[in-house]
């Protein structure tokens, strides 16, 4: 089962490298983690992270997991109320948008720190913050964003990623945003 799931990994990490591929979805257990309990979150959650749609992405030559909010309704409530514990290193949220503008987000109901950038139609990323948990001050992409990528305070650091950086994007997931 580990030697598939790696075997998967490098053929999506492959795609992706190979400009636009990748792998969109819902795992098995309907979470990017594939945790067939779902979330402890979920309970609090109008659209709980077991529902949502799932891909795969690149930064840094790095495969990360993402649960993906594609519409009005998932945009708005993003990761509130979900714990450290169910996000893990390689793991966040990608919010699509259907077209680049000015973008800004908070943390309302968002119980731990995040780290969130902003990225345009191609993936560059125009701007980074750290967010600190329930703050109602908006954090700005000072420049038209497509995406806004969201993963556990000091993901960024770890994995290397900041601005200028290009996010690869499949287009299975650029399609879903309504």
């Amino acid at each position: 089962m580990r030697r598939r799931a790696m075997r998967t990994t490098m053929i999506c990490i492959a795609a992706l490298q190979a400009f636009i591929g990748g792998c969109v979805g819902t795992s098995p257990g309907g979470s990017a983690s594939g945790d067939s309990n779902g979330k402890r979150s979920d309970q609090l959650r109008e659209h709980p992270l077991s529902t949502l749609p799932t891909g795969e992405i690149a930064a840094k030559d790095r495969v990360l997991r993402v649960w993906l909010a594609v519409n009005d309704s998932t945009r708005a409530e993003g990761l509130m109320h979900v714990t450290a514990e169910e996000i893990a290193d390689d793991q966040g949220m990608l919010f699509v948008f259907r077209e680049e503008a000015h973008r800004g987000f908070w943390m309302r109901n968002t119980i731990i720190p995040l780290d969130i950038a902003f990225a345009r139609f191609d993936g560059t990323i125009v701007r980074t913050h750290r967010m600190p948990p329930l703050t109602l001050q908006s954090f700005p992409s000072d420049e038209p964003a497509m995406f806004a990528l969201e993963m556990k305070a000091g993901a960024f650091a770890a994995l290397g990623i900041a601005e200028g950086d290009r996010l690869l994007i499949p287009a299975e997931i650029t399609t879903q945003a309504r």
